[in-house]
């Protein structure tokens, strides 16, 4: 067939090989040690980086890189906390001397609920925070509030899983 006499309805599919690249293995080596220490580079900053700040901006993002948070237990009894509330904040100067009335409410993961402790003992006695795997990260939308909550579903050293709000974590 001449090019005149090609019949339209025939297409010619043209198969593309992969493209390949040849270097000197000298080269080569270079580039694979290169990319070694950068990595390693990577690993360092990642350990020294503020994970809390890290978070916040790979959230919105969308990534999730840090795969670690902790969690606050309550005094000591092994119990999780995974909420608060402050439910009094009076501040004020009384005869020249300054004068806070803060409670919180905490709410444990077995549902009990520690009413009206004060503000200051509750951060003397949640200082020990227990470092979990982060297994997912959904957002909940609340239309009535129109507040968008995020929640991370973590796991303890035990096994022990657990779905929690994110602004209770670390």
């Amino acid at each position: 067939m001449t090019k005149e006499n090609v019949d339209p309805d025939i297409v010619v599919k043209k198969t593309t090989k992969d493209e390949t690249v040849e270097i000197k293995k000298s080269d080569f080596n270079r580039l694979m040690a290169q990319l070694e220490k950068q990595s390693k580079d990577i690993d360092l900053l990642y350990k020294a980086a503020d994970k809390g700040r890290m978070s916040v901006e790979l959230n919105k993002e969308g990534n999730n890189l840090i795969r670690q948070v902790r969690v606050w237990t309550w005094d000591n009894t092994g119990k999780n906390i995974i909420g608060w509330k402050l439910i009094s904040d009076r501040c004020e100067v009384v005869m020249g001397k300054w004068i806070e009335e803060q409670f919180v409410s905490i709410v444990l993961e077995d549902g009990e609920v520690v009413e009206k402790v004060s503000l200051l003992e509750f951060y003397r006695k949640t200082l020990n925070k227990v470092p979990t795997d982060l297994l997912s990260k959904t957002e909940e939308f609340d239309e009535t509030t129109k507040v968008k909550t995020v929640m991370y579903k973590v796991q303890f050293p035990t096994g022990k899983t657990l779905v929690i709000n994110s602004l209770f974590v670390n």
